[in-house]
């Protein structure tokens, strides 16, 4: 997994809103706009709804609007911006150090 983002904020944002609404009981929060991606693993990446719309001239006169609904995938984590598709670096150990 490249970042726990999702996990940390939606753990935030449910403490802060238990403390908001103590009398209310089973508490929930999901951060929407995530998609699962299937490839060579599976991956939760970012996303967002893009909704276009245009007025298209009709032939016999007057306009008629359109709309085209689609999904922009992100390749970086919107919070902190590492990369999804980069492999995690392992950190250089004790054994790793040539001395000099």
């Amino acid at each position: 997994m490249a970042c726990s983002c999702k996990t940390d904020i939606e753990g935030k944002l449910l403490d802060r809103f238990k403390g908001q609404s103590p009398e209310a009981t089973e508490h929930r929060v999901e951060l929407k706009g995530y998609a699962l991606i299937f490839g060579k693993k599976l991956e939760q990446k970012g996303c967002m709804t893009l909704e276009a719309v245009a007025d298209f001239p009709l032939k016999k006169g007057g306009v008629k609007s359109k709309k085209q609904t689609q999904n922009m995938i992100f390749n970086f984590c919107p919070f902190c911006g590492v990369n999804y598709g980069a492999e995690p670096v392992a950190a250089p150990t004790t054994a790793d150090v040539v001395p000099a």
